[in-house]
């Protein structure tokens, strides 16, 4: 049998009022899309419309996602930014370390220079790293001044 032939079959056999999910449906009852199906769903010899209902859900939420959850062109940091929020980042790590505290210090300063220079690129948000970093330099010099 051709597939056009199972095609027909598959359409005449559905209702009159059939919808374009109700075909699906019979596409996926006799497995002639497996797209959206799991490995134990694709060897069963009979899936239920528990199963069939299944995949339809599946289907339908991975189309439902929004477009800003797929397109990941939207935010594309620049080096810059990215740099200032790295040396942010690990400068209370090695704050902790009093062999390190030092470096800590030199950290903050960098990522707050990597975040100016990703303001003057324009780069969104580039100020939430220079914050960071001035929040961590009065920490770092006030927390050995109250603790002595």
């Amino acid at each position: 049998m051709s597939i056009k032939q199972e095609a027909h079959q598959i359409v005449d056999e559905l209702a009159e009022d059939a919808t374009w999910n109700d075909l699906v449906k019979a596409l996926y009852t006799n497995k002639k899309i497996t797209i959206g199906m799991t490995d134990i769903e694709v060897v069963q010899d009979e899936l239920t419309d528990a199963d069939i209902s299944a995949v339809m859900a599946r289907l339908q939420s991975s189309s439902s996602t929004p477009d800003d959850m797929r397109n990941t062109k939207k935010y594309n940091p620049s080096n810059s930014i990215t740099a200032s929020w790295v040396l942010v980042a690990l400068a209370p790590l090695l704050f902790i370390s009093i062999l390190l505290a030092p470096v800590s210090y030199f950290l903050a300063l960098a990522g707050i220079f990597m975040g100016a220079k990703a303001l003057t690129e324009k780069a969104e948000h580039a100020w939430y790293p220079i914050l960071v970093g001035v929040i961590e330099l009065i920490l770092f010099v006030g927390l050995p001044i109250i603790g002595s």
